[in-house]
């Protein structure tokens, strides 16, 4: 085969190579912000990348900008400046109809006046589908969400649960680039949410469907996202996966919203030495040598077993002696509240057939790995 022949047969030249490889982001907000009068700033200048088929939870308290930025994804609120684009395209302008985002709203906005299949379709219908393409559309949303057979009822008919699947059918049925949802389990019962929590996960890896999901509730965001979102005073205190969000918390904000922790101010004697009241305890100081810090301690990170000499206990773990002054049975655990002398300690102990371990009263030594303990630098 002559140098011409191969050069035509040879594969087309890849459109990026080793040195430029290709953006993985799929949705990108890039220095969006939101403002209203007076200067109050809503959301402030958040950049996020987030890659196809991914879920994302975007996790804060009331008021943290998380809603207001999955209002302005959806086209639903202007953004005052930066951009929103969905494969490189820019949307940032678009009204919510050329979008081509499916939304489901806490309250799941559902029209009372239209059967199951009728608000299923709706925006089949604002799309100008055929009748004949869209009800085998609306069959097919409704057997993916589980809801088979129910298109001629009313969603009066219907438990909050079922209402909630035909709002995600609704927004599925569109076949939408990107899920949109709002806190859509808050209405829910607690057994019943966790139902539902496992049932949306399912469909979203199964269709891999981009998603951003609104919750305060940390459960929901660690249990069903790929990554998370602690959005903070409008800005974006950290983003990673569940696990860095729970273990690696970039600040004292993400520790103690998300979990449970004692927080404890301390001085850093040294790198990787912090002092408690009259004890130190080694533990990762960030390379800081000295100066206020605040320690973050898990309760459940803590071991409790009866008072016995210091010089005993594995050099491997750091420990205190303590006085238990409260306890309080949740049910799947047993609080302790632990007295460490002017510091209180809360721990966490798994129930057992047993009973409690320990009694108001008792003297006990508390052990934690020094990897545990999280420091940040400055008081509270």
């Amino acid at each position: 085969m002559s140098s011409a022949e191969l050069r035509e047969h040879a594969p087309a030249a890849p459109i990026w190579d080793a040195k430029t490889p290709a953006d993985p982001t799929f949705l990108k907000l890039k220095g969006v912000t939101k403002s209203y009068g007076g200067g109050f700033l809503a959301v402030d200048d958040l950049d996020i990348n987030l890659p196809k088929g991914k879920l994302l939870g975007l996790l804060g308290p009331s008021g943290c900008g998380k809603t207001t930025t999955l209002r302005m994804i959806a086209g639903l609120q202007d953004i005052t400046s930066g951009t929103i684009s969905i494969e490189g395209d820019d949307i940032s302008q678009r009204p919510p109809y050329r979008r081509d985002i499916g939304l489901v709203f806490q309250n799941y906005a559902l029209f009372p006046h239209m059967t199951v299949a009728e608000n299923v379709a709706f925006g089949l219908d604002m799309r100008g589908v055929s009748k004949s393409e869209a009800r085998g559309r609306v069959e097919e949303a409704l057997e993916m969400v589980r809801l088979p057979g129910y298109g001629a009822r009313k969603p009066k008919e219907m438990s909050g649960g079922q209402q909630q699947r035909v709002a995600l059918a609704r927004a599925l049925v569109i076949r939408p680039r990107i899920l949109l949802l709002d806190e859509p389990l808050s209405n829910l019962d607690a057994k019943l949410r966790d139902d539902m929590r496992v049932e949306i996960r399912e469909i979203q890896q199964r269709l891999e469907i981009t998603t951003v999901f609104v919750t305060h509730d940390q459960v929901e965001a660690l249990t069903m996202c790929d990554l998370v979102g602690v959005m903070h005073g409008g800005k974006l205190a950290q983003l990673g996966t569940p696990e860095d969000i729970y273990e690696r918390p970039a600040n004292l904000f993400v520790a103690e919203f998300v979990g449970r922790a004692n927080v404890l101010g301390c001085e850093i004697e040294a790198v990787d030495r912090v002092r408690i009241g009259s004890s130190t305890y080694p533990c990762d100081t960030k390379g800081a040598s000295s100066g206020k810090a605040t320690a973050a301690l898990r309760p459940h990170r803590i071991q409790l077993s009866p008072s016995r000499d210091r010089s005993l206990v594995s050099i491997a773990t750091n420990s205190t002696h303590g006085k238990v002054v409260r306890v309080t049975y949740i049910g799947d655990v047993v609080q302790y509240d632990i007295d460490i002398g002017g510091s209180v300690l809360t721990t966490e102990v798994h129930t057992s057939s047993a009973g409690h371990s320990f009694r108001t009263g008792e003297k006990l030594l508390c052990e934690w790995k020094p990897e545990d303990m999280q420091i940040f630098k400055g008081g509270r």
